[in-house]
């Protein structure tokens, strides 16, 4: 996917997110390219066009999204595991080879802090070259998946207190299809749908999202 920074937004899906932001960001002053890629996509499909902007001195920011695993397909092992169908391989480290190729400017970032995550894009973008973010963090799904086959403890599911105030950040910006929205602006959260892993409650400004067991409709 591809977004120009601005208040029109182009988007575009993986795998043509390096090289098509390559493009994209030819003679534009006006705006700065950001393009997302799966660490996967990365392996598999990125490096053309992140050697091409590297060559090319194209000036747009390239955020990975690095979870550790194909999760598209199945959750297969990728080349920064050191892991392959037969075992123990080569380990190819995402940072590793983008600094092989002589990009400077690389940030790492865990992908739920969400504030020191903004505060490197803000800074990435604000540079006039190329420059990569590389933004980690376990896929949770898989993560729960291994809890459950192990027979640990799972995460609680998060629940809505009554300090919701109905800004309804947790909908409309964070999107996570756990919390559900009435007619009337009610939020609760779908038991059925949450992972428990709380990076949600970052994000309600009245601190409303707590860990804990829902029962059902909280928010009023």
């Amino acid at each position: 996917m591809v977004i120009t920074s601005g208040s029109a937004l182009s988007r575009l899906r993986a795998p043509f997110g390096s090289g098509t932001a390559a493009g994209l960001s030819l003679f534009n002053t006006s705006r700065k390219v950001v393009a997302f890629l799966g660490d996967s996509t990365f392996y598999h499909a990125g490096l053309p066009g992140i050697i091409n902007a590297v060559y090319n001195q194209h000036n747009f920011t390239l955020i990975i999204l690095d979870n550790g695993t194909t999760a598209m397909t199945g959750h297969q092992n990728t080349p920064g595991n050191g892991l392959n169908a037969n075992g123990p391989t080569v380990k190819m480290p995402i940072r590793q080879v983008l600094e092989g190729l002589g990009i400077k400017n690389i940030q790492e970032v865990d992908a739920y802090a969400q504030g020191k995550l903004r505060e490197a894009v803000t800074a990435a973008v604000a540079e006039p070259t190329f420059s990569v973010i590389i933004a980690k963090h376990p896929c949770m799904l898989k993560t729960m998946r291994e809890l459950r086959s192990t027979g640990k403890t799972l995460p609680p599911e998060v629940t809505i207190n009554k300090d919701c105030s109905l800004h309804h950040d947790c909908v409309e910006a964070f999107a996570c299809p756990t919390f559900q929205r009435d007619a009337d602006g009610t939020v609760w959260v779908s038991k059925d749908l949450c992972i428990g892993d709380g990076s949600c409650k970052q994000t309600c400004p009245a601190k409303a999202i707590v860990s804990g067991t829902n029962s059902g409709k909280e928010a009023k």
